[in-house]
């Protein structure tokens, strides 16, 4: 919102004698004025000088024998803002941006706090009519895990194409733009795995271990086998995997 042009108070001790000494009624006008800015949360300054190109401001300072606190003084004219349907200011109603002022400040300071900052990476790896995805503990892709994906691939679809796969690490380098919290690292895995999902023609999601920030609508329709790393460690883990995966071959013959 942009406050409409007004006389400003400077509550400095600024003797200029190109400022002038504000009155009553202007002290009684700025009260008002700041109570209301306050009460909706919108920051208050003064400027000390014109910069270059803008209009010339109106500023006053307080009389000297004014003992007015400014901070906590009550506006001497009426200001309610307690419905936003029902803000009225010295009897005249509120525009609808004034109105909508309160609730955007407020979206606005949850938007700038977004959530904590995660970081992580994760694996996604394509193989025949599949999208394999896995979150990696220390950022670290080993062979013999793509080697286990793509026996895995294979066990599949004979034919399946050449194993290729990319790491995803979050938060993104370089890209001020997004945020670093858990539901922008969502929104971002989302866009590039149906990016990925679209360019070799990927008819399933095959999420491998736990994966923290897979977007949700992405986890609903995947179907969920151990870590490689897990099954690397335990060769048991690969018999629970194969009985997952096993119904997939009906999808690779259509």
């Amino acid at each position: 919102m942009v406050t409409p042009p007004h006389t400003s108070l400077d509550t400095t001790s600024d003797t200029s004698p190109n400022i002038s000494s504000a009155g009553p009624s202007d002290v009684a006008t700025d009260m008002t004025r700041r109570c209301a800015l306050k009460v909706m949360g919108i920051p208050q300054y003064v400027s000390k000088f014109d910069f270059p190109g803008a209009a010339t401001a109106e500023r006053a300072v307080l009389p000297s024998t004014s003992s007015v606190d400014l901070s906590d003084a009550e506006p001497t004219e009426s200001v309610d803002v307690a419905t936003p349907a029902a803000r009225r200011v010295s009897g005249h109603d509120r525009s609808e941006d004034d109105v909508a002022v309160a609730p955007a400040q407020s979206s606005q300071k949850k938007a700038a706090r977004g959530g904590e900052a995660v970081s992580f990476s994760m694996l996604l790896a394509s193989a025949g009519p599949f999208l394999w995805i896995e979150q990696l503990p220390d950022g670290l892709v080993r062979q013999d895990q793509l080697a286990l994906i793509n026996a895995m691939a294979r066990a599949l679809a004979p034919a399946a194409s050449a194993l290729s796969q990319q790491q995803f690490h979050w938060p993104m380098t370089g890209n001020s733009a997004l945020g670093s919290d858990a539901e922008s690292a969502r929104q971002a895995l989302h866009g590039l795995i149906q990016r990925m999902a679209r360019e070799v023609g990927a008819k399933r999601v095959i999420v491998m271990g736990a994966c923290t920030y897979l977007p949700e609508r992405i986890g609903q329709s995947a179907v969920c086998i151990p870590s490689t790393l897990a099954m690397l460690s335990d060769a048991h883990l690969k018999r629970d995997a194969w009985t997952a995966l096993k119904p997939l071959k009906s999808i690779v013959l259509e």
